[in-house]
């Protein structure tokens, strides 16, 4: 619903509003509508901003149906047509959502574009150093999803799997991957947190 402060029954007067023909008492309802969603929303009818506020809410509400009762310039209500007309046709755009396939939902989309561009890192220093920086990066995101690791060789498969470079195995089987002290996710690498000891008074 449009403007939800003003509520279901104002909703419902204007529309019955709406059904009467141009005139003096459609005008007058319409005045009549717009104090009573000033009472509703609490605005001031007395505050040129607000009052202005007001009638262009009424405006949307009906449609532009009670748009004879318009009480500013001409421009400014076919200003707020554009305006509404716009924002229709953005709403009615969807955005287009990747679809990417990732092989690891807990690594993500980043982590696994690194491990498959490893393949055409050359062998160095350089090579050694981001497989480390992932490999860390790779522990981290598994601790976050399953709170436990029982093995690095789990995170050493994966690696090698997703990436296609069998030069990992080489360099990280059976050997720890050392995360820096302060940037694991969970405590002990268990995601069990601690409990704490009732005082004894």
């Amino acid at each position: 619903m449009m403007f939800r402060e003003y509520g279901r029954s104002v909703k419902k007067i204007i529309d019955d509003v709406c059904k009467l023909p141009d005139g003096d008492t459609k005008i007058n309802a319409a005045r009549s509508i717009i104090t009573m969603m000033g009472l509703v929303s609490g605005l001031s009818l007395r505050d040129d901003v607000s009052y202005h506020k007001l009638w262009d809410h009424l405006m949307l509400l009906s449609d532009f149906n009670l748009e004879c009762a318009w009480p500013f310039e001409q421009s400014e209500l076919e200003h707020l047509k554009d305006r509404q007309h716009d924002g229709n046709e953005k709403k009615g755009t969807r955005l287009a959502y990747k679809s990417t396939n990732i092989g690891a939902r807990h690594y993500g989309e980043y982590l696994e574009s690194m491990l498959t561009h490893l393949k055409d890192v050359p062998d160095g220093e350089e090579y050694n150093t981001i497989v480390t920086l992932v490999a860390q990066q790779a522990k981290r995101d598994y601790l976050v999803w399953n709170g436990e690791l029982s093995d690095d060789n789990i995170i050493v498969d994966q690696m090698v799997r997703m990436s296609g470079d069998s030069r990992i195995d080489a360099l990280l089987r059976n050997k720890p991957i050392v995360v820096p002290a302060g940037s694991m996710p969970v405590d002990n690498g268990n995601g069990k947190k601690k409990k704490k000891k009732k005082k004894s008074y």
